[in-house]
């Protein structure tokens, strides 16, 4: 017997090893990498914080009662509004939402409305828990499964504090209320 005779030209690909192929990708590695490093940005805070001072300001200006913000260090203001809602009667709301340092969410409305329907829409979906007396005034108490409410009624306006804060932490915003800004 004879040994086997080639034919033909010899395989291009007998030629290349595991080195080329560790080299071919590390290349494309580092392309990647260099484009990764190029476009990568860190995500912004997601939390668009606004000066509710302005328009506090104008709120207090117009409206025939004292508008108020609560008064602790650490809250962001996300939104602010003074304007009529579909259940204020024509009467302006003041509406300020904060996120806290905790990332929880606090808000303040007040209007010069005292209907029921517009009571109703502020504090839709938590039930009536009581009264409590903070600094010198009576509120009502709302608590529900993930948020909680107390309302002040007097003879000029609503205010409703509510939000996903504790009890003990919207008692606090409660107890801070002013009409003036603090100032850090």
């Amino acid at each position: 017997m004879s040994a086997p005779i080639p034919t033909g030209k010899p395989n291009a690909r007998m030629g290349q090893t595991v080195s080329d192929m560790v080299l071919s990708l590390a290349i494309v590695l580092g392309v990647i990498g260099a484009i990764m490093l190029v476009t990568w940005r860190p995500t912004p805070d997601p939390v668009r914080e606004i000066d509710p001072i302005p328009l506090l300001a104008f709120a207090n200006s117009q409206a025939d009662f004292p508008v108020l913000v609560p008064q602790i260090a650490g809250l962001r203001a996300t939104s602010a509004r003074w304007e009529p809602t579909k259940y204020s009667q024509n009467d302006p709301v003041w509406h300020v939402g904060y996120v806290t340092a905790e990332e929880e969410y606090l808000e303040i409305t007040q209007s010069a409305a005292s209907n029921e329907e517009y009571l109703i829409n502020e504090i839709a979906g938590i039930t009536a828990e009581g009264e409590k007396s903070i600094a010198g005034q009576d509120w009502l108490v709302f608590d529900g499964s993930d948020s909680r409410a107390f309302v002040h009624v007097t003879p000029d306006s609503t205010t409703v504090l509510s939000g996903t804060v504790s009890a003990a932490e919207l008692e606090a915003a409660v107890a801070s209320l002013a009409s003036t800004p603090l100032v850090e």
